[in-house]
């Protein structure tokens, strides 16, 4: 074997692979380890209060008292959890939590006291739960009441806090302010089972996981496909140099990659998964199409009983179901005793169905059980996430030729980014609108080395029509392919405008028959195309803008170093601090990046075309010279030192057909440039699509981060080239693709721990 310079590779390398390969595996589980052995902390209870916070209680002006009941449904009561409002940190007061035995009296406390604290005001969370009280953990009968009293105690003129509150439901009581009682249930839990170790909860965790999640989501079944992403992630490193082996590897990775997050994350617990759910059942239970003008029902009867059993609208940490064994079953026979039939007009039917026609197709084998079948249907983000692996790996053999440890460590690490993890993994059709966005990566790499690819112009009009089958900000796509294609024909000197025409055509071809064909079948069928809602607020290009950007930056920061990278369930799960912030630095380290290699680029043209007229002027001297026969001139060795100076990839002479395949690998420019044009395009519609919503609506709420998880692989390799470039070739790009690899395979980890905590801690 040798290495691709030809230099033949070392038994001392041979053998550093194998090494390589456990040093990855030993990281993997020490990062495990390192997560399971943090604070441990306490559990919400298997029962709790389920409200759906709505508005806030009076705020507290100096000796306000709110009281509310909470009861305990586990063993080991040891804390208490409040949801206060601080107006963005303007209350300025002191506050009492006193918690007492129940009396009886939901009104008056005189119940013994268990535990109390004081609470500077400047200390509280706003609109965050946090625990107020923290006591001995106490063994009573599940059901046993208390009372918890907060009550303002200084007498200063200055603003109080406020308690979140909603409609209670569950165990949940109403509360009562100044001996008054209300309506509406305080934002209160108790809190269970304090241990200081966080594997001392993973029973319980692993428990509730199993509860109404898949086969696979018991305790054994759970370890089991987690470590098998760590041992395919270190096999992977020893298929360095034998492509199909690794290709089936990370395929492999890829499946047990979505196996992990879709028993992770709990049935409707990904954003907007019921609406996506609810095409799939309709398509499958119906057996036509929803959207239809005859499909004025939102959900049918069964989906909308899932919802209530695990109270999907109920506010963090109530969005659960009942993790008692009575309370699983009766959910179950709740939900099994509704009907599967109508709906077909929820959020997402306007959708285009190519992605529900795959899991309505996987449903069946979900059996009678609305969360198996959840379960079944989440099996085709998976596969779409095999199919995205794939293509990455393709993409990695382009993007790195000749470089196989880089190829391999940026498939790795497309393969473990967490919020695409997070994407393949539930009822969502942004999996679908993430491959289109791989294929045209690949699709425009590829172009950019032909001078001629009909066939290729016609798959790029099919995955434009593809990756509006999806969503409407898959229209982006196309941007990539048309920077390849023109590439292509500029490298080759391709003027024949039948060419040109041919290949614009079959472009056209292959988006009518895919896009265009679905229109026409929405025609025909009365499903309209999805449209703006109307509003009547006023509009300013500076308010839009403000908003996008939000003060200290923290819109666009929550957008691109959060929604883009983690922030999982219903976008209520980010990554803690400092990873936001130190994902926003590498982000505008990529910009500036990219925008100093832009001025390299356009200098490094200038000085080309400037040395190119030079050279011109002096084959022009030497030729009058040479015909003149004033001197005798060596023509070819006057040209010949300027022979050096035609780049690698020079179109063949004048009146020689260019070749298909143009030779040798594409210039890192191309590369770079066709990976930068997706990442500007995909900013550039989600904002125009911004605008175009505020504009008719007046609101500023379209946007999440996720939506650019089409341009993932771009951001994750641009790092790599551009070390490359800058260095010119100095440092391999390994370096910069072993570092981000690490990074993801950290925050795979880490944004799992996270989300099972979140919904089963």
């Amino acid at each position: 074997m040798t290495t691709p310079h030809g230099r033949p590779t070392s038994r001392r390398w041979s053998l550093g692979r194998p090494a390589v390969a456990v040093g990855v595996l030993l990281l993997f589980l020490l990062t495990v380890l390192a997560l399971v052995s943090r604070t441990g902390g306490t559990l919400v209870g298997d029962t709790t209060t389920n409200v759906r916070v709505t508005e806030v209680l009076p705020q507290m002006e100096p000796g306000d008292r709110v009281v509310q009941t909470v009861t305990t449904s586990n063993d080991r009561f040891a804390s208490v959890q409040v949801t206060f409002g601080t107006y963005m940190g303007a209350a300025d007061c002191e506050l009492r939590v006193a918690l007492h035995e129940d009396d009886g009296d939901p009104v008056t406390t005189t119940g013994a006291l268990v535990a109390e604290d004081e609470l500077d005001c400047s200390e509280v969370l706003d609109s965050t739960p946090m625990p107020v009280l923290e006591f001995a953990p106490r063994d009573v009968p599940v059901g046993t009441p208390f009372e918890l009293v907060v009550e303002r105690v200084d007498t200063a003129d200055t603003p109080g806090v406020s308690i979140w509150a909603g409609e209670p439901d569950g165990d949940a009581y109403l509360a009562s302010v100044n001996e008054r009682p209300t309506d509406v249930s305080a934002d209160v839990r108790p809190l269970y089972d304090p241990q200081p170790r966080w594997w001392d909860h993973l029973d319980v965790v692993t428990e509730r996981m199993a509860a109404y999640g898949p086969a696979w989501g018991g305790p054994a079944g759970f370890a089991v496909v987690l470590l098998s992403v760590g041992v395919l992630v270190a096999c992977a490193t020893l298929a360095t140099r034998r492509p199909t082996a690794f290709l089936v590897l990370v395929a492999l990775l890829a499946l047990a990659r979505g196996l992990v997050w879709s028993a992770a994350v709990p049935a409707f617990g990904g954003m907007d998964e019921p609406a996506h759910f609810s095409n799939v059942q309709f398509m499958a239970e119906e057996r036509a199409l929803p959207g239809q003008a005859d499909n004025p029902e939102i959900y049918s009867e069964r989906l909308s009983a899932a919802q209530d059993v695990v109270n999907i609208t109920s506010s963090a940490p109530g969005d659960r179901p009942d993790y008692t064994p009575e309370g699983e079953a009766e959910a179950l026979e709740d939900v099994a005793a509704a009907s599967p039939r109508g709906g077909g007009g929820g959020p997402a039917a306007a959708y285009p169905p190519p992605y529900y026609v795959i899991a309505a197709a996987l449903y069946p084998l979900g059996g009678d059980s609305l969360f198996d079948q959840v379960s079944a249907a989440r099996m085709a983000s998976v596969l779409l996430g095999v199919a995205g692996a794939v293509l990455l790996v393709l993409l990695a053999r382009r993007l790195f030729p000749e470089r196989p440890g880089a190829q391999v460590a940026f498939a790795l690490a497309g393969a473990l980014h967490p919020m695409a993890a997070h994407q393949f993994a539930i009822v969502n059709n942004d999996a679908w609108v993430i491959v289109c966005g791989v294929g045209a990566l690949l699709i425009g790499l590829e172009l950019a080395r032909r001078s001629r690819a009909p066939w290729l112009a016609l798959l790029a009009g099919v995955v434009v029509g593809f990756a509006l089958l999806g969503k409407p900000f898959g229209a982006s796509v196309a941007v990539p392919m048309a920077v390849g294609w023109v590439i292509g024909k500029v490298r080759a000197r391709e003027k024949g405008w039948r060419v040109l025409a041919g290949e614009a055509g079959l472009v056209a071809l292959g988006f009518v028959a895919t896009y265009g064909a679905w229109r026409a079948i929405a025609a025909v069928v009365d499903i309209p195309s999805q449209q703006v809602p109307a509003g009547t607020s006023a509009r300013s290009v500076r308010e839009f803008v403000d908003a996008q950007v939000g003060p200290g930056w923290q819109a666009a920061k929550r957008m691109w170093a959060d929604q883009l990278w983690g922030n999982f369930g219903w976008v209520r799960i980010p990554f803690p601090e400092p990873v936001p912030t130190l994902i926003g630095l590498g982000l505008i380290a990529l910009v500036l990046g990219l925008l100093a290699w832009l001025v390299v680029v356009v200098v490094e043209q200038v000085r080309r075309r400037r040395t190119a007229d030079v050279d011109a002027d002096v084959r022009v001297l030497v030729h009058a010279r040479a015909t003149s026969g004033d001197a005798p001139v060596d023509v070819a060795a006057a040209e010949a030192p300027h022979a050096a100076d035609a780049p690698a990839d020079a179109p063949a002479p004048a009146g020689a057909p260019a070749p298909r395949v143009l030779p040798g690998p594409l210039p890192l420019d191309v590369r770079i440039g066709v990976l930068a044009s997706l990442v500007v395009a995909i900013v550039v519609v989600l904002y125009a699509a911004a605008w175009v919503y505020y504009a008719s609506t007046g609101a500023n709420d379209l946007l999440q981060g996720r939506y650019a998880l089409l341009a993932m692989p771009a951001v994750l390799a641009l790092p790599g080239l551009l070390l490359e470039r800058f260095t010119r070739g100095r440092v391999s790009p390994l370096v910069a693709n072993v570092l981000v690899a690490v990074a993801m395979g950290g925050l795979f980890l880490l944004g799992l721990k996270r989300t099972l905590e979140y919904f089963y801690g």
